[in-house]
């Protein structure tokens, strides 16, 4: 299983039981945590970088929506302007169809 020297297993053996217990439970801790931290690191750089791309689209949709919303309502001003020069223009022709027919009768 592990690779120790005679001398480090009978030092262990003599510092007692409970510490070979505890080694051996530390160092399996740390071939888990090696073996599977790693996989967990690399998990976690691949969220990041996707949370960046994605508080990058964000950041273009808002700007886009921006720009979408200008346009629109500078569309949107353009035909009040001549909605309202429609109207004038309507009032003008009643106007004169009115006066001419005050002249007929």
């Amino acid at each position: 299983m592990f690779d120790m020297s005679p001398a480090i297993v009978q030092a262990l053996i003599n510092a007692g039981g409970g510490l070979l217990i505890a080694l051996v439970i530390l160092l399996g801790l740390y071939r888990l945590a090696d073996k599977h931290g790693t996989e967990f690191i690399k998990a976690q750089q691949s969220q990041a970088v996707a949370m960046g791309k994605q508080a990058e689209a964000m950041e273009e949709m808002k700007t886009s929506i921006k720009e979408f919303i200008g346009r629109d309502n500078s569309e949107h001003r353009e035909i009040l302007i001549l909605q309202k020069m429609t109207i004038d223009k309507l009032k003008r022709l009643e106007e004169s169809l009115n006066g001419r027919e005050k002249g007929t009768v």
